[in-house]
């Protein structure tokens, strides 16, 4: 079993860790906005925001197996306040992405993102100034409403690639649309409402139980298995391998929508 958590995990950071890096790269040929607020979305969110604040709990897990009344280590500490910081950088970069892509010319949610941004910058810089970053510690409340913005904006995220899905479904049945291009929507909503998804899970359940997610090993499972369909989701959307592009184009709007 242990196994099986760990590979959901690393799934999970070498997904999103290339393609972060590729979405980025893409933005300096193309320099659409796009491309490079989704890619520091996911590398924040994913790789570096996840990955450091996971790091900073082994690490403080190790130092107190081996002395229980052991300090905070400093490298757990300067993690966790890296991974909080790139986490809010990422949310705020998929804000923008979802207001920008589906909802461009909607000046309310164009009002609710940038409040959105203002209530993550105070929120984060009130962390910092307060010294809430320490990895030993259960999140404090002002940690889990940043908790529940990013899994609000993963959400958000994942419902809006789904419904735009459809409609280019419809296009694509009627030959107006590239299958790849539909499939990738389905894929996105698919990624990021399981990366949600896990997080709420997550969350949740730490304010249920009032343990550390890796703390509890049915949490760490069930953050694992919605790290690899994310993961796998991903992957296909963003570096699909040709069989699977050639089995989409056989097979996507084929259908009645």
């Amino acid at each position: 079993m242990g196994m099986l958590v760990l590979v959901g995990f690393l799934a999970f950071f070498v997904a999103s860790l290339v393609v972060g890096i590729r979405l980025v790269l893409l933005w300096t040929r193309t320099r659409e906005l796009p491309e490079l607020l989704i890619g520091i979305g996911v590398l924040g969110i994913g790789p570096v925001g996840f990955g450091s604040q996971r790091v900073a709990q082994i690490i403080v897990s190790n130092a107190r197996a081996a002395d229980p009344d052991a300090a905070v280590p400093a490298a757990a500490m300067a993690l966790t306040l890296i991974g909080v910081t790139t986490a809010v950088i990422g949310v705020v970069c998929k804000l923008f992405f979802n207001t920008r892509v589906y909802h461009a010319d909607n000046v309310l949610v164009g009002r609710l993102m940038w409040a959105g941004v203002a209530g993550l910058t105070g929120l984060l810089v009130y962390r910092i100034a307060v010294g809430d970053v320490n990895p030993s510690l259960m999140p404090s409340a002002v940690a889990n409403v940043q908790s529940f913005a990013q899994i609000g904006v993963l959400l958000w995220g994942s419902v809006e690639a789904l419904i735009y899905w459809r409609r280019m479904q419809r296009r694509t049945n009627l030959g107006l649309a590239d299958p790849a291009v539909t499939n990738r929507f389905l894929l996105w909503g698919i990624g990021a409402g399981a990366a949600g998804v896990g997080s709420l899970v997550g969350t949740a359940a730490a304010l249920i139980t009032g343990q550390q997610m890796a703390d509890a090993g049915w949490i760490v499972i069930s953050s694992s298995a919605h790290g690899l369909v994310a993961a796998i989701a991903l992957s296909l959307a963003f570096i699909p391998p040709p069989s699977y592009l050639r089995w989409v184009r056989r097979h996507v709007g084929k259908t009645p929508a």
